[in-house]
């Protein structure tokens, strides 16, 4: 959920108040700051069983660009859903839509979208498989697409938000008037890629927002381009039938039936049933230290490996440590395989609806 961040987000974590992680990106560090101290930068990513690498993933290869003509882009129908990777993606929360080319998608670690999830602070876009999705508190590698929508209650016109270096950072310099979703906006040109666009609808102020920490190639940079020339608003009854078409969120779930369902899931060395408590986005992380993040599939194919190879995990499910009222709880857990034992705590943290998931593991370096 990695749109918690003030952190989603970890992606750019200077003058960034982003979403994500959480909700970007990702929003992962955010539940790691309420849970512990996170040094951001100070990277020191543990060797658990199985090993959880925040190897970094190439960057997204060129893909079909996306027509850089907005106006030949048409609204979707009031009916149209997102698909899993390309398509017009259809945000029933936020209220506007995007061209996403294959392989971009909404990052998983965006959160997931129900007819109970309030509105997030944003959205971000990726160009990996969902499986491939990884990172650290300092961002991934990939380029991405990010959404913001932050409120306006002081009606800031789209270029006093961007001169004001709110959410997001880079230079004030050069910032012009234009015309960006049929309304009128602010663009800030960037030396090496798309350029950002702010633009004001509803009472909030959205930003689009290319990122990325090495500038890709010619052919991804123009299909950045092409997404985010696709930007538009929905109206208010497009909005209103995609939020009406949305599923409906898990039954509540307490973490006492998360941790009594760990503790048998992991005694069993049963990955499938452990992928069942499990947050989109996995994390792992050091006390006082940094983390990394990986997809839930991925996590779970390691955990499959690892108890193939011996691993036996006990869980602890009582007591609880944490804040109850925060939605941050942990429980103790053993780790023991032919490296040896190492003692690591399961972060429970509530999602939509009082459902409760597990996010990961913290362990302490000595």
């Amino acid at each position: 959920m990695l749109w918690g961040f003030d952190s989603l987000s970890a992606h750019q974590m200077t003058r960034n108040r982003p979403v994500l992680l959480g909700a970007l990106i990702a929003a992962v560090a955010a539940v790691l700051l309420a849970v512990l101290v996170v040094r951001p930068g100070n990277v020191a990513v543990p060797s658990p069983a199985p090993t959880v690498s925040a190897s970094a993933t190439p960057t997204g290869t060129a893909t079909p660009s996306v027509s850089p003509s907005a106006s030949a882009i048409t609204a979707p129908p009031p009916s149209a859903t997102a698909s899993p990777a390309g398509g017009r993606y259809v945000s029933a929360l936020l209220g506007y839509s995007i061209e996403l080319p294959p392989p971009w998608h909404r990052a998983s670690c965006s959160g997931p979208v129900t007819q109970q999830t309030p509105p997030p602070m944003g959205e971000e876009f990726w160009p990996v498989a969902v499986r491939d999705e990884t990172g650290t508190d300092i961002g991934v590698a990939y380029p991405a697409i990010r959404v913001f929508a932050e409120e306006n209650p002081q009606g800031l016109s789209p270029r006093q938000w961007a001169e004001s270096g709110r959410t997001v950072g880079g230079t004030r310099q050069g910032i012009e008037d234009v015309t960006f979703a049929d309304r009128p906006a602010a663009r800030q040109p960037e030396t090496t890629g798309p350029p950002t666009y702010y633009v004001a609808n509803g009472g909030r102020m959205y930003v689009v927002n290319p990122f990325f920490h090495t500038a890709p190639d010619a052919a991804t940079l123009q299909t950045m381009t092409g997404i985010v020339e696709s930007f538009r608003f929905l109206t208010s009854a497009e909005q209103a039938a995609a939020r009406a078409a949305l599923p409906t969120a898990p039954p509540p779930r307490t973490p006492e039936q998360v941790a009594d369902g760990l503790a048998a899931a992991f005694a069993a060395k049963n990955a499938d049933a452990l992928a069942g408590f499990l947050t989109p986005c996995v994390t792992t992380a050091g006390e006082n230290a940094g983390g990394s993040f990986v997809s839930r599939e991925k996590y779970v194919e390691d955990l499959r490996a690892a108890f193939a190879a011996g691993l036996v995990v006990t869980v602890r499910p009582r007591p609880f440590e944490g804040d109850r009222g925060t939605g941050n709880l942990t429980i103790g857990s053993t780790w023991l395989d032919s490296r040896g034992t190492q003692e690591r705590k399961l972060m429970l943290v509530r999602g939509a609806n009082e459902r409760w998931e597990w996010q990961g593991t913290i362990e302490r370096f000595r």
